[in-house]
């Protein structure tokens, strides 16, 4: 089940979304994903269009954590498992696309930068990024 809100300026330059998830079943769960973002124009003519579009988005969620970790016992050392729930942040991703629109063609280029937060008890994670890049087409079903 997903429930969304989303605010914007009139000029869609500037907004912000709220994406709230509910997993239901065997294992519930649920998580909140926030994304910010803006559109700035750096050009723009009567057939052209070339904007910087950042955004940032947090992804905040309910985790279970299965750990095994040595016990001390009457009979000597054991391993033992422990689980913990745990509701955190586990990524925040910062994005950089530049896009080109031009009559019907749409091009896009940009950097994604993933910063996942570790856990309590678990090892750190690295940064991760990468590049994307798209083209679209957007074609006339009206046309007679």
């Amino acid at each position: 089940m997903d429930l969304n809100l989303g605010v914007r300026n009139k000029k869609r330059t500037l907004g912000t979304t709220l994406a709230f998830s509910y997993l239901f079943g065997s294992d519930e769960s649920y998580q909140i994903v926030s994304n910010s973002f803006a559109s700035i124009n750096l050009k723009r003519t009567s057939n052209l269009a070339l904007r910087l579009r950042p955004n940032i988005s947090f992804v905040i969620a309910d985790q279970n954590i299965t750990f095994v970790r040595p016990v001390r016992t009457p009979t000597g050392p054991q391993l033992r498992v422990f689980t913990q729930d745990v509701f955190d942040l586990l990524n925040t991703q910062l994005s950089i696309p530049i896009s080109l629109s031009t009559n019907s063609w749409d091009f896009e280029l940009g950097y994604n930068l993933n910063l996942p937060k570790a856990l309590p008890n678990e090892t750190d994670l690295s940064t991760t990024g990468f590049f994307n890049f798209s083209v679209g087409y957007m074609f006339d079903l009206n046309k007679k």
